[in-house]
């Protein structure tokens, strides 16, 4: 299971990392047509969309690689019995109200599909299609995130975890 789950964590990167080249891609081809007179139309709106799908897709291989930035200023100088406590317990929090972002994120998806929202651009899209990727990207977070509860409940230590001992 954790080989699996660490297969789509770095899937996801990998599809965050590629929303960042369409993105560089898309400004460069919009420079370019504006030295020659062509305009590219909703380059912003796209780019807008991809800089959304790149963010989320992006927080779970982040979180699993220990790249979220983590204030340990006041951490480091409790004892390391309630460094453990008080991290866990942060995890459980903030699992919590990814959770909750998480299934209104999906909410979201479901109602702007319902009611075919449309974009404001030139080019109009369905509003379900931009909005689906960070509504995955949330689920897979909180996914990330009870598994290093469910880890550390087996008595790992969390992969984001620098506790000192």
């Amino acid at each position: 299971m954790r080989s699996k789950l660490d297969k789509v964590y770095n899937g996801a990167g990998i599809v965050a990392g590629a929303c960042i080249v369409f993105i560089t891609l898309m400004v460069l081809a919009q420079i370019a047509g504006r030295w020659i007179g062509i305009i590219i139309p909703s380059t912003e709106d796209f780019s807008g969309y991809l800089l959304a799908a790149a963010s989320f897709l992006a927080l779970a291989y982040t979180f699993r690689h220990g790249g979220h930035i983590r204030v340990t200023l006041l951490v480091h100088r409790l004892s390391s019995s309630f460094q453990r406590k008080l991290t866990y317990a942060a995890l459980f929090v903030f699992t919590l109200i990814t959770g909750y972002g998480a299934y209104h994120l999906c909410y979201l998806v479901y109602e702007s599909w319902q009611f075919a929202e449309l974009s404001q651009g030139y080019i109009a899209i369905p509003l379900w299609i931009p909005q689906l990727p960070m509504a995955f990207g949330a689920v897979l977070f909180f996914i990330a995130l009870m598994d290093d509860i469910i880890s550390s409940l087996q008595g790992h230590t969390p992969s984001f975890v620098e506790l000192e001992d």
